[in-house]
């Protein structure tokens, strides 16, 4: 079947990963069930998966962030990626997504929002992660640029993220709330990332990095960035997250506060 896809492949629409027909993967984490479709494995770093069952409130479980360790901290759940490809006979795989799936747990002593599960809240806690990790690395480029061999300019060389709450999209897909947004640089791909808070500390992210293969990511002569987008809207609509008892309790009790402010 996968081999018959192939041949109706072509560099404007190339063959990515078959993820209705893929297997499902599932977490257990303390009493909230992560399941998705998740392809075979294709990209040259390995495949990585964490235990299927997880104590989600064991704070040892998580990496502090190394320059916001009193802000954050995280566990990788998944790591995967699959390659996109021309017809058979023509030039192999054009491009790629890997994927890191990963379990973000609010430090306990962080109070500048209140809870996750509330929308205002989420919306300012991705504006200020966004802004830690590639605001982050934008100002330590330009801090460096003297050290650069090439003159350094913020239109050419800075990441773009997300700075303003209209910048993140939100949705609600059964009864739960997804936030999702772009980051990327002038002419590179777009790294696309979802957020699903499922208590008032922890937020599924899931982060998806395009790349191409011997070819710039943006030439005329593919469509490398609708494959993609394709790939990831088709991978979330396979996301499926049930939370446990009590956390479904307190998510409703956070979505009557909001429709009663």
């Amino acid at each position: 079947m996968r081999w018959l896809r192939r041949f109706n492949a072509t560099k404007m629409n190339p063959m990515g990963p078959d993820i209705a027909m893929a297997p499902m993967e599932a977490f257990n984490l303390s009493g909230t069930k992560l399941s998705f479709r998740c392809p075979l494995h294709e990209v040259m770093s390995d495949k990585k998966v964490a235990p299927q069952v997880l104590n989600i409130y064991q704070e040892e479980l998580f990496e502090p962030w190394n320059q916001n360790e009193d802000k954050g901290m995280s566990v990788n759940l998944l790591y995967t990626g699959w390659k996109f490809w021309d017809k058979p006979f023509g030039e192999g795989a054009i491009g790629y997504i890997a994927l890191d799936i990963t379990l973000i747990r609010r430090h306990p002593h962080y109070r500048k929002i209140d809870s996750l599960l509330k929308s205002a809240d989420m919306l300012q806690w991705l504006l200020s992660y966004s802004d830690d990790i590639w605001g982050g690395m934008n100002r330590s480029l330009w801090k460096n640029r003297e050290n650069k061999t090439t003159p350094i300019t913020p239109e050419s060389h800075f990441w773009r993220y997300p700075q303003s709450t209209n910048q993140i999209m939100l949705e609600t897909v059964n009864g739960i709330k997804r936030y999702k947004y772009v980051a990327d640089k002038p002419n590179g791909p777009k790294e696309r990332l979802w957020h699903i808070p499922i208590s008032d500390d922890h937020d599924l992210e899931f982060y998806f990095r395009p790349g191409a293969l011997n070819r710039n990511y943006y030439k005329q002569d593919h469509d490398l960035d609708s494959a993609v987008e394709k790939t990831v809207q088709e991978f979330m609509s396979h996301v499926h997250v049930r939370l446990s008892p009590e956390e479904q309790k307190r998510y409703e009790e956070v979505i009557a506060e909001e429709k009663s402010s």
